[in-house]
């Protein structure tokens, strides 16, 4: 048993590195953007004045307001897709795999690809989402469609495709943790009591694993909401959302603008993940 008092000199010693690493590898950074967006003034430069006229111009312009919504939808969407998806996954693996071996087996297969970077993963849809790739390739041979279909590729279906196979293990690695900590005897007591196996998972089995499907959502959120590479690679700059944005106005040279739109996303994933910790607490994960 650990004998460091909370809120003594030793606990705040053994915080120290770690406080140190966030301060530098996430509060500095993220002020400096704050700072950066609040530049005004016509040179460009650390003296400028601090001015909310960047936001101004911002908000002002309806063609980004629209794009907020956007990606608020569209990540809604994926974690709906992944949500449904991550937990059928976690359920089949826990509940319905019987055999220790083969529930290793397949969790392994099925986490194997996400040992590769996400990047690659995005590129790797490529050949598959073509007018030439490998889906369309199986419709014609199935005879589902005579000619190829150019919808897979630079649309939205192709982002969300990725995005879907790239965060569906985010959304169900939590999920299967809290299913493997429930005790069977409590499934075993709701079905000596007769209770069907519908009324048995609604108000027994889910209840305990929303912990785990918060937890995900969030993962879910937070990545499908700065996800930039897929959009850009799947997407071929015909669909627009807010990370793409910040790209497109710091390759332009246009930091003030980056910084702003920077500063929304910031704010947006944090209300996001803010309202998700009001729905359930995620401190019930660790019990």
């Amino acid at each position: 048993m650990s004998t460091i008092r909370p809120r003594s000199l030793p606990a705040y010693l053994l915080a120290l590195p770690a406080g140190l690493w966030m301060f530098g590898a996430v509060v500095m950074p993220a002020v400096l953007i704050l700072w950066v967006s609040l530049w005004g003034g016509t040179a460009f430069g650390p003296g400028n004045p601090i001015t909310f006229a960047n936001y101004e111009r911002f908000f002002a312009n309806a063609s980004y307001r629209g794009l907020i919504a956007n990606t608020f939808l569209h990540t809604l969407m994926l974690m709906a897709i992944t949500g449904v998806l991550g937990y059928g996954i976690a359920y089949f693996l826990v509940m319905k795999v019987q055999s220790r071996a083969w529930r290793t087996a397949l969790f392994l297969a099925f986490i194997i690809p996400f040992w590769t970077s996400a990047l690659i993963r995005a590129i790797a849809w490529v050949p598959f989402l073509g007018v030439n790739g490998v889906i369309n390739q199986a419709l014609m041979g199935l005879g589902i469609t005579e000619r190829p279909i150019e919808i897979f590729l630079y649309s939205r279906t192709g982002i969300s495709m990725a995005q879907v196979s790239l965060y569906t293990l985010m959304a169900s690695g939590p999920v299967v943790y809290m299913l493997a900590q429930i005790p069977p005897s409590l499934r075993e007591a709701a079905m000596t009591l007769k209770a069907p196996p519908g009324v048995v998972f609604r108000r027994v089995i889910f209840p305990l694993t929303l912990p785990g499907v918060v937890i995900g959502q969030v993962l879910v959120f937070l990545s499908v909401m700065a996800d930039f590479a897929t959009v850009q690679w799947i997407g071929g700059n015909k669909i627009a959302l807010l990370p793409n944005l910040i790209l497109n106005f710091y390759e332009g040279a246009q930091l003030r603008a980056a910084a702003v739109v920077s500063v929304v996303l910031m704010a947006c994933m944090l209300v996001g993940t803010f309202i998700a910790m009001r729905v359930v607490d995620i401190r019930k994960l660790g019990t």
